[in-house]
């Protein structure tokens, strides 16, 4: 009895981090507003209620935020308007 011939496996491709400028100057953005918090990493993730590795990777710019979560981590860091932390973010 021959074997069922299995599929070629491709090599998944490698992660890399977000390169277009808008995501690095939100990253950008959020950062400085921690720092001028006087918030952690760990602090942060406490606000957000989010594993702090998952904070971290946000503000290396690592990993994107969703629509929603956007929102949440602009009211942790006491932002009035999202739409203006969104425009400063396009316009660098």
């Amino acid at each position: 009895m021959s074997r069922p011939r299995r599929a070629k496996s491709r090599p998944l491709p490698a992660k890399q981090p977000l390169q277009k400028s808008g995501y690095q100057a939100l990253a950008k953005i959020i950062r400085t507003r921690a720092t001028e918090l006087g918030l952690s990493v760990r602090s942060l993730a406490a606000r957000l209620r989010k594993p702090r590795t998952t904070v971290h990777k946000t503000l290396c710019g690592d990993r994107r935020l969703d629509p929603i979560e956007f929102l949440d981590w602009c009211e942790a860091l006491e932002f009035d308007d999202p739409l203006v932390v969104i425009n400063s973010a396009r316009r660098r």
